[in-house]
């Protein structure tokens, strides 16, 4: 049986305990954006550009089923990167508690 319970505590507590939790986050999330940008150097080893540069030029007329897949997977990994990096820059921007 569930039964819905309200765990009372000083909104000081609360705010400290959230805060915790946003630092956690931002710990994972900056641990997440550095193995993202160690696959998108690889990339950029591999291609010798960066990937902005890869879209203007476009892929090569001769390029191969891999070069298509390694794009493919290049794109997605730079999309992450996006999505880490906002979610950080919300993160970093949320005021600290006040009283804390």
């Amino acid at each position: 049986m569930v039964t819905d319970s309200v765990i009372q505590l000083p909104t000081q507590v609360w705010q400290r305990i959230v805060q915790l939790g946003v630092e956690r986050h931002i710990q994972e999330l900056e641990a997440q954006l550095e193995e993202t940008q160690q696959q998108i150097a690889e990339f950029e080893r591999r291609f010798g550009m960066s990937f902005v540069d890869l879209q203007q030029e476009g892929l090569p007329e001769d390029a191969d089923w891999q070069v298509h897949e390694d794009w493919v997977e290049w794109s997605s990994w730079e999309g992450l990167k996006t999505d880490l990096e906002q979610q950080l820059a919300s993160l970093r921007a949320m005021p600290e508690p006040t009283g804390a």
